[in-house]
């Protein structure tokens, strides 16, 4: 990679990049917590809590087909305002307003509003990056979507932990009171007692609800965070994005546009290939559904979870680029089953080595695998798009998330509850044994699609 090459990339190119940054910050903020928000704030149960975050998790990747389908008919700069208007309004409700009901209308707005970005961030991308250093393109996208989310999992530590803990011995007393009758838990169960013995090193049972009411107000303050960030995306978008040269594509029909959804549907070696890559998202989005839950109960409640999970943006922030290099020469498909074996063994290390070092080592080699796969999926989705359909291509990219979810929900549900359950004894290694061998059929899935259907010409390469 030459400076000469990366100056070539437009104005364009680097405000998209900028607003994704504002992007990830927001949702990387609050959904590193959520799960545990739920239960600890909202009052759902865990297995409730973990279908609702999949449900979420689900809804932000099926929604990017009709968005990107939309997008591509009002325009990207259109479909940013949308985004950013209805996101800030749903980080908002949902932390002002922690009650069942309020929370899942907040949840249900993120998601339409984050469902715009993906496709037509990405798409931006792809439409703004010079003639031959789309792969470049991607790979720096990509840097910048895991500084968000390591920043954002940073602030939300210091949000979540030492926020409270600073304002429970300030000279805030009107807020403390608010705290202590607000916020959960009220009062010392046999549970709580139970689990604040375990800490290291124990804690009395009344510092140990404490310390989950402060914890439990931090969280709420990440939400508000989350709103002020796509608020600032909102603003950047109205500044400094403008809407990318589309001069040479076909102008379809609003009905042709919705037409177009469903045409993509019968393309089978695309459908397959997305079936196949939900494999490895089943296994990533555990950093979200099971890593939280299993660090809190099975490590410590005072580790720092937030900065656990940020070794993974960490790690991507540092060495995508010598990646991306290192892999240039590899064929797409390779590349992808490298990524994707890599992260299998990540969760094999989850397994084998039931600590805090032993997880920090796992999430490390997660992002190995996860920076050698996530780049080159984009840039081979995008190349497979007709002209004028970029949008729509990129928005069904996400669908893989969308498949992984909603089998992978029911069963993080079961084996968290099952296996690192709050009170009694505690297995965590079947649980990451089994997303071990879902990864690892995947793995086995990749190669029998490379041996029999083979690498699908890039017919897209190039197109904006």
């Amino acid at each position: 990679m030459a400076f000469a090459d990366v100056k070539r990339f437009p104005r364009t190119f680097w405000a998209a990049n900028a607003i994704e940054l504002f992007e990830r910050l927001a949702y990387y903020g609050m959904n590193i917590i959520l799960a545990i928000y739920l239960t600890r704030r909202v009052g759902f149960d865990d297995a409730a809590a973990v279908a609702i975050t999949s449900v979420f998790i689900s809804s932000l990747y099926l929604l990017p087909i009709p968005a990107g389908a939309i997008s591509d008919k009002i325009g990207f700069r259109n479909g940013l305002f949308i985004a950013f208007s209805v996101l800030a309004a749903g980080y908002g409700i949902l932390g002002v307003f922690p009650s069942k009901a309020t929370a899942l209308a907040a949840l249900a707005l993120v998601a339409i509003g984050g469902s715009f970005v993906k496709p037509v961030i990405s798409g931006t991308v792809k439409k703004t990056s010079p003639a031959g250093l789309s792969k470049l393109g991607f790979s720096f996208f990509y840097m910048i979507v895991n500084v968000g989310g390591f920043s954002g999992k940073i602030v939300a530590k210091a949000l979540r932990q030492d926020l409270g803990s600073w304002l429970s011995r300030s000279q805030f007393a009107s807020l403390q009171g608010w705290v202590a009758s607000h916020v959960p838990p009220f009062s010392v169960t046999p549970e709580l007692a139970a689990r604040a013995a375990e800490q290291t090193p124990p804690m009395a049972p009344g510092a140990f609800v404490e310390l989950l009411k402060w914890q439990g107000f931090g969280m709420q303050v990440i939400c508000l965070f989350s709103a002020a960030m796509a608020l600032v995306a909102l603003l950047f978008t109205a500044i400094a994005y403008r809407e990318p040269d589309r001069a040479g594509e076909p102008v379809r029909s609003t009905k042709q546009t919705f037409a177009d959804m469903f045409r993509v549907l019968g393309d089978g070696k695309f459908m397959a290939f997305l079936v196949i890559f939900a494999g490895f998202d089943l296994m990533f989005w555990q950093l979200y559904l099971s890593v939280p839950f299993y660090i809190v109960r099975h490590i410590s409640e005072r580790a720092p979870m937030e900065w656990i999970v940020a070794i993974n943006p960490g790690m991507i922030i540092l060495l995508q680029m010598p990646v991306a290099w290192a892999v240039s020469r590899m064929r797409p498909l390779a590349t992808m089953a490298l990524g994707m074996g890599i992260s299998t063994a990540a969760m094999l290390i989850l397994g084998l080595v039931p600590t805090l070092w032993g997880a920090c080592l796992a999430i490390a080699t997660f992002a190995l695998g996860e920076m050698t796969f996530a780049p080159r999926f984009l840039d081979y989705v995008s190349c497979m798009a007709p002209k004028g359909k970029v949008g729509l291509y990129l928005g069904y990219a996400y669908l893989r998330a969308f498949i992984a979810n909603s089998a992978g929900a029911p069963l993080s549900a079961y084996l968290v509850k099952r296996y690192v359950p709050e009170a009694g004894l505690r297995a965590p290694h079947v649980m990451w044994f089994t997303f071990a061998a879902i990864g690892a059929a995947a793995l086995v899935a990749l190669f029998l699609y490379d041996r029999f259907v083979g690498e699908r010409p890039a017919e897209g390469e190039e197109r904006a």
